[in-house]
């Protein structure tokens, strides 16, 4: 029953009507001939013993086939948003024609976007190389990447290259490439992210200049989550569009210093500056879970992170965050 109707009032209704049937049964029936009281006794307890084991058998089933059911939903809605994201910096890739990496410590392994198989000359679908492509830098470029690259891995150090690069066509071209350490949850490094630019023969006019930073502004106002920027001593200096759509608060408004704080829920405001302070002064990653006042007064929880960009040096130079809106059932207490 409890698999055909899925339904735990009913399962559990049917359950305590037989202990009940059993228990009245047990009160008024005559005793069979040839068995003793204590024997008919101990029978009908066994009976209400197994209603009972099974009942609490089935209300277990289907709590957990609930409990499955919303875990499976709520990865589904996580599978979907970071779709969503990943569309979101394939359209940043393509409108800033620059290409994005990443590489896992653990195993060792490289992925790029096909950007950067466009500027190495290699089709896109294939395997990144096993050096991750710094074979494409002839030397001195070579093992000033690579030495950069391995100081990012082993201390977090964060690089920016200029270098000539030759393609698999043997075309000689003029790149940008960078790198910083990824970060899981726990703030534990577990791998590199970089970027890769051919900026081979460009020269940006201050019109063309102005034109890119105008795009790159309308394409971040029109991300669906909040998106935000910190100075080196935490103070917020840019947010975009969405957490003023989100709160329903003018953009004006929210730009003055410590504003944003208000839309916060009071019990979580003192948690959430207190961590930030934290990362701020250690320069660890920002990973937290507070409520944000959306415009109808509604509190929803949202998963909040940021990153910080070092210089050359190792000095953090920016902050980078966002804030995501998570469904309360998935937030950690």
């Amino acid at each position: 029953m409890a698999d055909l109707t899925r339904d735990r009032n009913s399962v559990l209704q049917v359950g305590l009507w037989s202990m009940l049937l059993c228990s009245i049964g047990m009160s008024l029936g005559d005793l069979p001939d040839g068995f003793s009281l204590a024997v008919v006794v101990l029978n009908r307890l066994l009976s209400l013993m197994a209603i009972g084991i099974a009942l609490t058998l089935s209300l277990q089933w289907l709590s957990s086939r609930a409990h499955l059911h919303q875990n499976r939903d709520d990865l589904r809605r996580a599978q979907r948003q970071l779709k969503r994201l990943q569309t979101t910096l394939d359209m940043l890739s393509i409108q800033t024609d620059t290409g994005y990496w990443h590489f896992e410590t653990q195993s060792r392994v490289f992925y790029w976007s096909d950007i950067v198989s466009r500027i190495v000359g290699q089709p896109a679908g294939q395997p990144v190389p096993p050096g991750g492509g710094m074979e494409f830098f002839p030397e001195p470029g070579y093992w000033q990447l690579r030495e950069a690259f391995e100081q990012c891995v082993q201390t977090g150090k964060s690089y920016s290259e200029q270098l000539p690069m030759t393609s698999t066509s043997g075309q000689q071209r003029l790149v940008k490439t960078s790198g910083r350490p990824w970060y899981n949850e726990r703030g534990e490094q577990i791998g590199v992210v970089g970027t890769l630019r051919d900026i081979t023969g460009t020269t940006l006019s201050r019109e063309q200049f102005v034109e890119n930073a105008q795009a790159l502004q309308q394409q971040l106002d029109a991300l669906p989550v909040t998106v935000w920027r910190a100075q080196p001593d935490g103070s917020i200096d840019y947010f975009n569009q969405a957490l003023s759509d989100y709160s329903g608060e003018p953009r004006e408004t929210l730009s003055a210093p410590g504003e944003w704080l208000t839309l916060l829920h009071p019990d979580d405001q003192e948690r959430c500056t207190r961590h930030w302070i934290r990362c701020v002064e250690s320069g660890l990653p920002y990973q937290t879970q507070f409520r944000i006042r959306r415009y109808d007064g509604q509190y929803r929880w949202h998963q909040v992170q940021a990153t910080p960009i070092r210089d050359l040096s190792g000095k953090i130079t920016k902050w980078y965050g966002s804030a995501v809106e998570i469904p309360e059932a998935t937030v950690k207490t």
